[in-house]
């Protein structure tokens, strides 16, 4: 069964039709999920996650070993970035072993971000792009709300 809606800005109806299909016909409406591709083939797959989020993050929940088994099939990296909107650095969290050949889970600047999503391409980022990308990490690297809802994901170790 679908979640209520917390944020007000989906579609309430769909989401509230949902819940009423029952038990047996979970689904879940994530923060960000982004579909990373190229050419028309899936290239990635990421769930954004501002990093003030107040949920600690669980990959044994069926919502991420669904996800997961979706990008394994595919054969693509499944992570989680948390973002930090000031300065776009990104806190990665990789789920599937995919993800562990392109980013460790740390953080990274906006350039160090968005250059591996043009590596996963196969691409190579322009400097007019590049350019524009900021190269900073947070003052507090690793705030207390932060530390709790990243470092301490349950499920980790067992991907």
């Amino acid at each position: 069964m679908t979640a209520n809606e917390r944020t007000g800005w989906r579609d309430k109806e769909i989401s509230a039709r949902h819940r009423k299909w029952g038990f047996n016909c979970p689904a879940v409406d994530l923060d960000f999920l982004m579909v990373e591709y190229n050419m028309g083939k899936p290239v990635g797959l990421v769930e954004y996650k501002m990093y003030k989020s107040s949920m600690i993050l669980n990959l044994k929940h069926a919502t991420y070993r669904a996800l997961k088994s979706l990008a394994d099939s595919a054969k693509i990296p499944f992570f989680v970035a948390y973002y930090y909107p000031d300065i776009w650095a990104f806190k990665v969290v990789t789920v599937n072993e995919y993800s562990k050949t392109w980013y460790e889970n740390k953080i990274y600047t906006e350039k160090q971000y968005v250059e591996i999503l043009y590596k996963i391409r196969s691409k190579t980022i322009e400097d007019v792009v590049y350019s524009k990308l900021n190269n900073r990490l947070p003052e507090k690297m690793l705030n207390s709300r932060y530390k709790k809802n990243t470092d301490k994901c349950k499920g980790l170790d067992e991907f």
